[in-house]
């Protein structure tokens, strides 16, 4: 039996230390708005060193303000609020603290219920329309499939075309505009008022232009209409609401501080972080001079190493929050001034990069947060958008393949669909570099049939017409 032996070796290794001040400034740059203000409560409470000052009212322009140089940018800490976030993109009212109701859940799904119950039609139809209620995303649109909610329902002999007649008929007439939209266009088509002067422009636009909708030469080349004119369609574009729904899957009353605040003003762009709850935080005077020892002197020499780290997360969030919040103006102005359609590749490396800062920071500063813009009221998560490359070495944002996929299909002869292999070659052609089974997919996504499906349904027509 061999004998048992024993080896000494060494292993060098790294490993990621987190101290309690990088722990709690993580913990505080995750935290939303209302997730901080908890937590200084709190803090105030465990705290004797920490005190809350009166914070006087400021005035606007008040505050940390700077423009850059030849940019279309600059940023802003002063204490206004957005007051009219539609017309004209004005200013905010100073003196006021900013805070937005987000709709719940139970509000606007009984408002949508109530308002089918008021309607006159027979019974089927109005549980169909409740059906299909119950069955819309948290932002309004309606994803499910037909099956789906013929599946819920007790009535076995409904058509599937009654579901569409409904949906189009009855959902899609409630308040607020846009409920029960299948896409992004549909959803915005919804909600142009037929009074407005541009609304045709808009739906020309939206139905026919949506590729070029950021490109001034091109569009006014292809709506054949003056700058003035496009200039008045686009505000009305900016008034459409993307989100109908804002959260009807949501909690409860739920209230909803923009960390960060987007204004356009005479074609700039402003960046703010609204003052919040926080800013009087301070350490506490009170007890300097005094001569602690033993156990007391241990409890208080550890309450004041907590408060300065706790002041320098809150310096450091402030920060942070405002060098993102100047790359996403610069890199998506498109989006915050034309809307979703203007919408570039962004992802949260290449934010990480430009502002110098990890993936996982940029992260924690954008998750669960809110914005507010000349959109309304947006989670910061959507300024980001993956990309498809371009044979010039660029990206374009999938939204905008997606509408690109779209546009072609709606625009194909009726009888002759073109293929998902035609469309990618129509999209390579174009400089979009993009296969065949991943147009299936963004197909599949948007709910378009396939070309065979939709050639059978255009002959179906046809023979239909005949008769």
């Amino acid at each position: 039996m061999a004998g048992a032996s024993q080896n000494l070796s060494h292993k060098q290794s790294q490993r990621l230390a987190l101290t309690p001040q990088l722990t709690q400034s993580l913990k505080v740059l995750a935290m939303n708005s209302q997730e901080l203000e908890l937590f200084i409560e709190e803090s105030l409470e465990s705290n004797p060193l920490l005190e809350m000052e009166q914070v006087k009212e400021s005035v606007v322009g008040e505050g940390v303000s700077g423009n850059k140089k030849d940019s279309d940018w600059q940023e802003t800490d002063g204490g206004d609020r957005w007051d009219n976030m539609y017309q004209n993109n004005r200013g905010f009212d100073s003196g006021e603290e900013i805070e937005q109701q987000w709709q719940d859940e139970q509000s606007l799904s009984d408002s949508l219920h109530e308002q089918i119950a008021q309607q006159p039609m027979d019974e089927q139809e109005r549980d169909i329309a409740h059906a299909i209620i119950d069955s819309l995303e948290d932002d309004g649109y309606f994803r499910a499939s037909v099956e789906e909610v013929l599946s819920g329902l007790d009535d076995k002999t409904v058509k599937k075309s009654k579901i569409i007649e409904v949906l189009e008929c009855v959902v899609q007439e409630l308040e607020p505009s846009g409920i029960g939209a299948r896409d992004l266009t549909e959803c915005l088509l919804l909600q142009i008022p037929d009074a407005d002067s541009s609304a045709m422009l808009v739906r020309q636009m939206l139905l026919y232009h949506a590729d070029i909708l950021t490109d001034d030469v091109a569009l006014l080349q292809a709506m054949q209409c003056d700058i003035e004119t496009l200039d008045a369609a686009r505000a009305l574009l900016r008034r459409l609401d993307p989100f109908p729904g804002h959260g009807l899957r949501g909690q409860e009353n739920i209230y909803v501080q923009p960390e960060l605040i987007f204004r356009l003003v005479n074609k700039k762009i402003e960046i703010e972080v609204p003052r919040s709850g926080w800013r009087g935080l301070k350490i506490s005077g009170q007890w300097s001079g005094q001569k602690w020892t033993g156990s007391d002197r241990k409890f208080m020499d550890s309450a004041n190493q907590e408060a300065k780290w706790l002041l320098q997360a809150l310096d450091q969030r402030s920060d942070t929050l405002m060098k993102v919040g100047l790359c996403l103006a610069k890199r998506q102005r498109l989006f915050l001034e034309h809307g979703i359609l203007g919408l570039k590749p962004l992802t949260l490396q290449d934010v990480a990069e430009e502002v110098g800062l990890h993936e996982s920071t940029i992260s924690r500063v954008t998750n669960g947060k809110y914005a507010q813009t000349p959109l309304g009221l947006i989670e910061l998560r959507r300024f980001f958008s993956a990309g498809l490359p371009t044979r010039g070495g660029g990206l374009i944002s999938v939204f905008r393949v997606q509408q690109r996929v779209k546009t072609l299909i709606e625009s194909e002869p009726l009888g002759n669909p073109i293929s998902d292999q035609a469309i990618s070659e129509r999209l390579q052609a174009e400089g979009i570099e993009i296969a065949r089974r991943t147009v299936a997919k963004y197909r599949e996504q948007l709910g378009l049939p396939p070309s065979s499906q939709r050639r059978r349904t255009a002959k179906a027509r046809l023979t239909q017409k005949r008769r």
